[in-house]
């Protein structure tokens, strides 16, 4: 068998694997946490399920990482649903994160600034091992409780929902697997 063919092989077992080792989506209120923080993406969902778990006092303080810098304070209280002077004391906006990584840089900066250790982290499940991955290399002594929000490209037996999912989860398949090298040396 020629290296090409082995590769392919070990890529296309690992996928597999790494899709059937998906989280499920988080059905319960997760334990309380120094600070929730959501990494942005996913058209909204993610937002609205850290939103939700913060307005029903699931930390201190929440972080909305890598909000886009059009996206202003003001249009992104228009999805709270819990008390207002809530999101205005204790929801920051993170503006500086373009990537996975730099979500994790943001978290860390804010969970220095404000001593916390135990984070609430949300984000889609398919996005979740590259997260986590991602965030212990930044905060080795960080307690993270994932809180996993569907995407919609994992079916209900935990398969690709369709052909643009499967894209979707192995260009995410891709970037973990650079996630995790990048995390060996970091």
């Amino acid at each position: 068998m020629s290296f090409l063919a082995a590769a392919a092989v070990l890529w296309t077992l690992g996928f597999a694997v790494f899709v059937a080792r998906l989280p499920a989506p988080s059905a319960d209120k997760p334990r309380f946490a120094d600070g929730v923080v959501v990494y942005t993406g996913g058209g909204g969902a993610r937002i609205s399920a850290a939103m939700d778990i913060f307005a029903n006092g699931a930390g201190e303080r929440l972080l909305i990482s890598g909000v886009h810098p059009g996206t202003s304070r003001e249009r992104l209280s228009e999805f709270w649903r819990g008390e207002p002077a809530r999101f205005d004391c204790c929801v920051d906006l993170g503006h500086e994160a373009l990537s996975t990584e730099g979500n994790a840089g943001e978290l860390k900066g804010w969970a220095q600034t404000h001593r916390y250790k135990k984070i609430i982290l949300v984000t889609s499940e398919y996005h979740m091992p590259r997260a986590i991955i991602s965030t212990r290399a930044k905060m080795k002594d960080a307690e993270l409780t994932p809180f996993a929000v569907p995407s919609g490209y994992v079916d209900a037996g935990g398969r690709p929902a369709s052909l643009t999912a499967l894209a979707k989860l192995s260009g995410e398949y891709n970037k973990f697997l650079l996630a995790y090298a990048n995390a060996m040396f970091a």
